[in-house]
Formats: structure tokens, C-alpha cells, sequence
């Protein structure tokens, strides 16, 4: 099996695969950068939204009814390691106003549709790639034993002519 992975092609793979991840990744990269910046143009800003701590750690959506303020974004790395209020359950949060109270807090919401949309994509892209790859190797390491097999039965057909 292994006779088929020369030197050379274990090389030129291993550059392959490192390419494509780095590639990868710098697009998701890029995409999170413009995805942020779109998503900050929608939102109000922090500095914007005056509220004191009181009203910050309300829990006031679960009893009445709200205005959402904010759609539903992605909270930063920090906010999540900071614990912000709304950031733990999910990652995402949306900023809204209780009707009754007028009390602004955050809560957290679902990963909104057109990013789990856009997960699995990426994963059956991902997914069909491997796919690929693999038909790929068996189609080749077929053909590396019939060509074994027919050298085979040439050299057991020579001998017995002999």
C-alpha cells in the first residue's frame, strides 16, 4: 500500500494540505472582519446605550414583553471570557427593552439561521472534499495493482514458456 507514497508526493501533499488550511483560514478570518463590521453598522454601540448596572442584569424579558433594540450578534472573545451578561448560553446576544419596566438589558438569543446555514455548508464542503480526496486514492491504488498483477501474470506466463 505504502509504495504508491513516494517522498515527493508525501511532500508535495503535506504543502497541499497546509496551503488549504492556511487559506482557510485566513478567508474565515476575512469574513468574521466584515462580518463584524457590518453587524457594528446595524448596532448601536455600547458607549451609546446608557444603562446602569440595575437594569443591566435584569431578567425582566422572561416575565414581559420586549422591543428588541439590537439584532442578535455575536459576542466578542472578550465579552465571553469576561462573562457579559447574555454572552454564556449561547455566544450571541441581543439588546432589548422591557415594555413595562423600561428596564434595557441584554439576553442571550439562537445562533441566528444564516450562520448554522453557512456551518453546514462549509461542512459538506468540506466533507465533499474528503470524498473527492479519497475516490481519488482508491481509483489510483486500483490501477497500482492491476498494473502489479498484470506484471505478475507476465513473468509466471514467460516462466512457463521457458
Amino acid at each position: 500500500m505504502f509504495d504508491f507514497i513516494t517522498r515527493r508526493r508525501l511532500i508535495v501533499c503535506v504543502t497541499a494540505i497546509l496551503f488549504l488550511i492556511i487559506s482557510i483560514l485566513f478567508i474565515a478570518h476575512l469574513h468574521s472582519k466584515i462580518n463584524s463590521s457590518i453587524l457594528s453598522y446595524y448596532t448601536l454601540s455600547s458607549s451609546n446605550i446608557s444603562i446602569d448596572k440595575d437594569q443591566q442584569i435584569s431578567t425582566c424579558y422572561l416575565t414581559e414583553p420586549v422591543d428588541i433594540l439590537t439584532l442578535c450578534g455575536k459576542c466578542t472573545s472578550y465579552e465571553q471570557r469576561s462573562k457579559a451578561v447574555g454572552c454564556s448560553p449561547t455566544g450571541y446576544r441581543e439588546f432589548v427593552l422591557c415594555s413595562k419596566t423600561d428596564i434595557k438589558t441584554y439576553r442571550s438569543c439562537q445562533v441566528p439561521s444564516h450562520i448554522q446555514k453557512q456551518h453546514f455548508w462549509i461542512f459538506e464542503g468540506f466533507i465533499f472534499l474528503i470524498g473527492l480526496f479519497a475516490i481519488t486514492n482508491v481509483y489510483s491504488r486500483q490501477r497500482t495493482l492491476d498494473k502489479q498483477m498484470v506484471e505478475k501474470i507476465k513473468r509466471q506466463i514467460e516462466v512457463t514458456e521457458e
